[in-house]
């Protein structure tokens, strides 16, 4: 099975990052025909998995002003800003590994309260001042899943996970199935069971687990989010696209289509795009939702971003995925 990715790369200066009005028509034009080099790679596909999770994964949404929330390169993400000043009642950072620049920089600029959850790692981040925030020792846990059951896989691999930065093992090998709570439970526990819908931000990187947890959710609690920022792992991992395209296609149920991605060099093979015949793509992808567009998806929308960062400097930023040709 094959999949595609568009990674970006554009060094950016420290400070407010902000960019509105047009891409230039170079750059409109290469993104054009990046996009339809895309779309004619999944008209030679069978009908199946992969085929659709491709197609979810379009960018649809346009943007009038970007702008990156948190750190420079792991930890930022770039999300649109338009109409995010009015309305917003909280905000859910998971996966936090003792930094949070995404979450400081949304408390600080929209003034709402943050809740963040990590129960691998206990260390929490210095709250921005003036902020309100909520450190929450807790994990994601997908709609129909056992938290015992999830405590006792993440203990499994506490230590391998720690030795490639994911978390503390002497904290993960701790926690218990009081440390895994579902949207739902998370929402009555914060407050914000009865929140209205677009009112909450989400950003989850929560290294795969995002899979089941969007699968499963109840539609309703998806739509109480207006932005969503999630880090896709392992995309080609072929055996699992049923369940991929299962959680991509909950999203959009939701109203959301893809407005940005970025590939992160993070991944496994961190210098390398995996090889599938003749095309080549990352493992982890990050993907920014917004809402669905009421006439439906827009064209000639760019996929690079002038905001968009390596997630570590240590190593270059992922060549660009070599997708088909028409």
């Amino acid at each position: 099975m094959k999949f595609l990715l568009v990674l970006l790369l554009a060094p950016c200066a420290s400070g407010v990052y902000l960019r509105s009005g047009t891409e230039s028509d170079a750059l409109r034009a290469d993104s054009t025909a990046l996009h339809n080099q895309i779309q004619s790679y999944a008209d030679t596909l069978e009908p199946g998995d992969t085929l659709d999770f491709l197609r979810a994964l379009r960018i649809c949404a346009p943007c009038k002003k970007y702008q990156r929330f948190g750190e420079d390169n792991d930890g930022g993400y770039v999300m649109c800003a338009d109409g995010l000043d009015k309305g917003l009642v909280g905000a859910y950072s998971f996966g936090i590994n003792g930094f949070d620049g995404w979450g400081m920089a949304i408390a600080s600029r929209f003034h709402i309260p943050l809740n963040e959850y990590d129960c691998t790692s206990l260390k929490q981040p210095v709250a921005c001042e003036g902020c309100e925030r909520h450190f929450h020792p807790q994990c994601i846990l997908h709609n129909d899943g056992d938290a015992e059951e999830a405590a006792e896989s993440l203990r499994g691999v506490s230590d391998q996970r720690a030795s490639d930065n994911e978390g503390n093992a002497d904290d993960a090998s701790k926690m218990s199935g009081a440390s895994f709570k579902t949207f739902t439970q998370i929402f009555k526990e914060s407050g914000n069971a009865n929140a209205k819908e677009r009112s909450l931000l989400l950003k989850i990187d929560v290294e795969s687990a995002e899979w089941k947890v969007f699968a499963e959710e109840p539609v309703e609690n998806l739509k109480k989010f207006r932005e969503i920022v999630v880090e896709y792992h392992w995309i080609n991992n072929a055996e699992d696209h049923k369940l991929y395209a299962k959680a991509v296609k909950k999203v959009e149920e939701a109203g959301f289509s893809v407005a940005h991605m970025h590939g992160n060099n993070w991944g496994r093979d961190r210098e390398q795009l995996h090889e599938f015949g003749e095309f080549k793509i990352p493992d982890v992808i990050e993907v920014t939702y917004t809402q669905t567009p009421a006439k439906g998806c827009s064209a000639n929308i760019p996929y690079h971003n002038k905001l968009d960062m390596p997630n570590t400097v240590e190593r270059p930023e992922m060549a660009d995925a070599v997708l088909p040709k028409k």
